[in-house]
């Protein structure tokens, strides 16, 4: 049962009307039932229902309901009478007044029955117009259900309202022009039923052909009206991928347009070229693409004039065969009709392609405004520049859909640590054993949920556990006043979208409602916090997504969740570690606390996908033996096995050496579980378990910097573009928007045997 009407609606003239011929006139009182044996429902225009109601003019209460079969009838109604009604178009819709409002029932052109019930007629006929007055009093219900034509007639009468209206049905006598006219009504019912059978007969033949079309099923809406990009050549080669970029909505839309434009560039040799990597940025940033894109003859004269280095010669793409179209046996039933089939063409000989030429237009198409057309139009493009390898292509988007968002996500995530340029082991063999191995997290911007490893993202937290707060004390320095955590969120806000080139008037950058309110909290300056302050997520880590990630004493936990007090403490802990089972938590708490202020706009983590990436670490020079520093800082060490990197006459600096080991071959820098510890502030120092002296495991480093001067060869090859522009929000080199300590990393340690046992801080 549906009930497409449940509410108040506006009667005129003690009536309300139900339409459905859309060239129909309104029926008038006598029309409406004549010849009819009962009132209160007319019926006798082909099309169209006159309901009668108790009230002059007013809100009168009105229920329609929608079933599939004969409903029970509720003692609560005074007066009931049916009739049968067949729509005289596919919209049927209830109109009030003089069509000011209408509501569709949703009903088929088939024949119904009409039941229709009142109470409180003799009631609402005594109240003024626009009355309210008993409005509980006196209602209607409308029924509709799929049945045969069949005699009107009056089921229940009780109101001295409702007897009026069947004495005038019943006294209305038709005239022989009236008969007439009814018989003509009645032939036009059948002759429009003969059209409607001829049209979806027609209908069903198109729809036949439109689904071989599109690979076996009915494309939606959506698709219809992407007609105009490339999709029905992207069709031929696969036609499940575009029912599946069909359905998984825009933001994976973006994320394959932007895989697309990115592999169609990197295999054509663009990626390479400064001017399509700077596109590729702006393209990932969600920012207009630079010049030469936005002239697209600047663009091919650039291409000619700086081209790519040859790659690998390939040959076009060609679509795989397929068979025929054959229309359905139905469609030569007595009706005529225009078979389409696809002639069998001579084989293709592919020709050799130019890959610039397909990237370019891949990129253009993915800075499209329609994320669905952008999807299709990069990866065509994107096909034609793969040429006969395109099944890699294909397979790798298919794959990435497979997960939905999280596997494209994942996919553009997804960083890679260049090798290191050289093997340091080969310098200093002792070192060897030494290697360690560490996961770089490599967070980046995203809207994670709290079944993903994130930073700054929501938590897994049950609903019935306490939220952990700090008791302090917070002091204040006497220097800083607090920060309002919802105007750090909002600052932030404003410098990424001027970072993504929303330029602002001069009237929208005033007059703003944030930005006035933003105004009005900064000249009230924020009060520094009394009391215990909630703890803010700063990172939350399955053990599924982060190789390396050890649970301490090998309990059943597959998740841990670090949370840090927005202020800073002179004594540690600034931070709580939970380990919990994932699958414990059924119910998650939805809006967990939040500080009102922060001390440091820095102490706020910014919500960050992850792309995990193991690399192998060696010790900090400070925690090597006396002889393994002496061989690392002598230049003649070197000269054999280093000349890639110091050349043939290495520098006679031993500073040099340091840091050329301490930033680029022993400890990865940025936000990262496990590995060697980064010292920088102080001497390495011992690192046990308060609880039973147990030599305690770095955990996790949280970072203030994912690479900084001195440790730019540890960028990953998919930000070194990125990484030299200066206005990406958030910055690419601090994703997280954290400053610790002045730019240093705050480094946690557990102890191996207990989860509960406390863990250690270190900032360095």
């Amino acid at each position: 049962m549906r009930r497409p009407i449940a509410g108040e609606v506006r009667a005129d003239d003690r009536a309300l009307y139900v339409e459905s011929d859309p060239g129909g006139v309104r029926p008038g009182l006598s029309a409406a039932f004549a010849s009819q044996n009962v009132g209160l429902c007319g019926v006798a225009v082909p099309g169209a229902i006159l309901l009668s109601v108790g009230l002059y003019a007013g809100d009168v209460g009105l229920v329609v309901e929608v079933h599939d079969e004969a409903p029970a009838l509720d003692e609560v109604w005074e007066d009931v009478v049916e009739a049968s009604f067949r729509p005289a178009s596919g919209r049927t819709r209830l109109v009030q007044g003089d069509g000011e409002a209408a509501w569709d029932l949703g009903l088929a052109r088939t024949d119904y029955r009409v039941r229709y019930c009142a109470r409180g007629m003799d009631e609402a006929a005594e109240l003024p117009s626009g009355s309210a007055e008993k409005a509980d009093l006196h209602s209607y219900l409308l029924q509709f259900w799929p049945a045969p034509p069949a005699p009107d007639r009056v089921i229940r009468r009780t109101t001295w309202a409702a007897q009026g209206m069947h004495d005038y049905a019943r006294a209305t006598t038709r005239t022989p022009e009236q008969l007439a006219e009814a018989a003509r009504a009645t032939r036009e019912v059948f002759a429009r039923a003969a059209e409607e059978r001829a049209e979806r007969a027609a209908e069903e033949r198109r729809l036949h052909h439109e689904k071989w079309e599109w690979g076996g099923r009915l494309p939606s809406e959506r698709l219809r009206g992407a007609r105009k990009s490339n999709v029905l050549g992207l069709l031929q080669f696969d036609s499940d991928l575009v029912h599946v970029l069909d359905a998984v909505g825009p933001e994976v839309q973006r994320a394959v347009a932007l895989l697309a434009a990115r592999r169609a560039c990197e295999v054509s040799g663009l990626a390479a070229v400064p001017w399509a990597a700077r596109a590729l940025t702006e393209l990932a940033g969600g920012r207009p693409l630079p010049p030469p894109f936005d002239d697209t003859t600047l663009m091919w004269a650039t291409l000619r004039s700086d081209p790519p280095a040859p790659g690998r010669p390939v040959l076009a793409a060609i679509p795989p065969e397929r068979p025929p179209y054959v229309p359905p046996p139905s469609a030569a039933r007595g009706h005529a009709y225009v078979e389409v089939v696809c002639p069998t063409a001579p084989p293709q000989i592919p020709g050799r392609i130019s890959q610039p030429h397909f990237a370019l237009p891949a990129v253009l198409a993915a800075a499209g405004p329609d994320p669905l057309i952008a999807a299709l139009d990069a990866v065509w493009h994107a096909l034609h520049t793969y040429g006969e390898h395109h099944p890699e292509l294909l397979d790798e988007i298919r794959s990435a859909c497979a997960g939905r968002v999280g596997g494209i996500a994942a996919v553009l995530r997804a960083r890679t640590t260049p090798p290191r340029p050289l093997d340091v082991t080969a310098v200093v063999p002792e070192l060897a054993p030494l290697a360690r191995t560490a996961t770089r997290l490599h967070p980046r911007p995203g809207v994670p949920s709290p079944h993903d490893s994130s930073i700054g993202g929501p938590l897994l937290w049950p609903a019935d556990e306490p939220w952990p707060h700090c008791e302090g004390p917070h002091v204040w320095d006497g220097v800083n006043d607090p920060v309002a955590l919802r105007d750090e969120r909002l600052r932030r806000r404003g410098l990424s979208a001027a970072a993504g080139g929303a330029h602002e008037t001069a009237d929208t950058s005033l007059h703003t409602p944030d930005k006035h309110a933003f105004g009005k909290r900064a000249d009230a300056r924020p009060a520094w916090p009394e009391g215990p302050v909630p703890l803010l997520p700063v990172a939350q880590l399955y053990v599924r997504d982060v190789p390396g990630l050890r649970v301490p004493g090998g309990s059943g936990a597959d998740v841990l969740q670090v949370l840090s007090c927005p202020f800073d403490h002179s004594e540690p802990p600034g931070t709580a570690l939970f380990w919990r089972s994932a699958a414990t938590v059924t119910d998650i708490l939805a809006a967990p606390p939040e500080p009102p202020v922060i001390q440091f706009p820095g102490y706020l983590p910014e919500p960050c996908l992850l792309a995990p990436e193991r690399t192998t670490e060696y010790p900090s020079l400070a925690e090597l033996g006396k002889e393994s520093r002496r061989r690392l800082e002598d230049r003649s060490t070197w000269r054999t096995v280093g000349g890639a990197v110091v050349g043939s006459d290495p520098p006679w600096s031993k500073g040099f050496y340091v840091d050329l080991y301490t930033g680029t071959l022993s400890v990865a820098p940025g936000w990262k579980v496990g590995g060697w510890t980064r010292w920088a502030l102080t001497d390495p120092q011992p690192r046990l378990c308060a609880a039973c002296g147990t030599e305690m495991d770095a955990l996790l480093t949280l970072a203030s910097r994912e690479w900084s001067s001195g440790t730019e060869s540890w960028i990953p090859e998919e930000d070194r573009a990125e990484s030299l522009a200066s206005l990406t929000e958030p910055p690419a080199r601090n994703p997280a928007m954290l400053d610790l300590a002045r730019g240093y990393d705050l480094q946690l340690y557990a102890c191996p045997v207990s989860p509960d046992h406390p863990h250690l801080e270190l900032i360095q």
